[in-house]
């Protein structure tokens, strides 16, 4: 899937809960629902949103951090987690971790 299709992925999947909304950032979209950032797609890659609380659970699937790149060369590591694979193939699946990630999202706006 490329970027456009990805976000209609998640468009659809997540229409039982919400509308989504999406804003171009970096290189790639922040995806909203609720007024909550929750995931961000880049190219053919969906990321969720990550924090401390939630960390165990993308490590038990084996989920990827998104690293970035400082001026000086050095890796930064962004609060998003890759997207199982389940989540590109199966709605319910592709919910479970958008509720993650907007758990999340959520703590985040908080502080």
């Amino acid at each position: 899937m490329n970027e456009e299709q990805l976000i209609s992925w998640v468009r659809k999947c997540m229409q039982p809960i919400g509308p989504i909304s999406t804003r171009p950032v970096m290189q790639g979209q922040a995806i909203y629902l609720e007024g909550v950032l929750f995931a961000y797609a880049a190219g053919e890659q969906l990321w969720f949103r990550t924090d401390d609380e939630s960390d165990l659970v993308w490590d038990a699937a084996g989920s990827e951090w998104l690293r970035g790149t400082k001026k000086d060369g050095s890796a930064t590591y962004e609060p998003y987690r890759s997207a199982p694979e389940s989540a590109y193939t199966d709605e319910k699946e592709m919910r479970k971790w958008a509720k993650q990630g907007m758990a999340a999202g959520r703590r985040g706006k908080k502080n």
